[in-house]
């Protein structure tokens, strides 16, 4: 993974290696939980009897900027980054609570066996769910995907009629069309 590029600058400030290898090391954690940083900018400046550091983060769709004042250089680098960590925490939660994913676990998808609800004293038996999309063809067009591929069953949208039905091999030989009824 590519080291986001990190721009250190100082007005008044001297600025030696400690404080750079400080900066990378506190940005490369926030790239953890955000990895989609694309550039740092951190200013120190000298103000009277104070330091300040303004760190800015520019990351795939914001600019997240945090500023804090101390009495040394070292000190308000990590209340900066502090303050910047948890406003990257914020966002993270943020994104993830707006962008629900299925559970890898959710035994519902991709084919998986489901145990029914337990019914009194007969047997358990296994119920094999697996979702497939309803492509839009013709009867004719359905009869030719099933020769084609080798599966046993074909669920299509009727073109004509919209709705869906399932084209399916026999045991014994055939074609078999399950249109709904009504």
């Amino acid at each position: 993974m590519a080291t986001t590029p990190i721009h250190l600058s100082g007005r008044g400030v001297v600025l030696d290696a400690m404080v750079g290898r400080r900066v990378e090391a506190k940005v490369a954690k926030l790239t953890r939980v955000l990895p989609k940083i694309r550039e740092a900018r951190v200013v120190l400046a000298r103000q009277r009897y104070r330091h300040v550091a303004e760190v800015t983060l520019h990351a795939k769709g914001t600019t997240l900027r945090a500023e804090a004042a101390a009495a040394d250089v070292h000190s308000a680098v990590d209340l900066a980054l502090e303050n910047l960590g948890q406003q990257v925490r914020r966002r993270k939660d943020r994104i993830t609570a707006r962008k629900p994913r299925l559970s890898r676990t959710n035994p519902r998808r991709r084919g998986e066996r489901v145990p029914p609800a337990d019914t009194a004293g007969e047997a358990a038996t296994t119920l094999t769910v697996r979702r497939v999309p309803a492509k839009p063809m013709s009867v004719e067009e359905a009869l030719l995907q099933l020769e084609v591929g080798r599966r046993r069953l074909l669920v299509f949208t009727n073109a004509a009629t919209r709705v869906v039905n399932v084209l399916r091999r026999r045991a014994r030989g055939g074609l078999e069309l399950v249109e709904p009824g009504g």
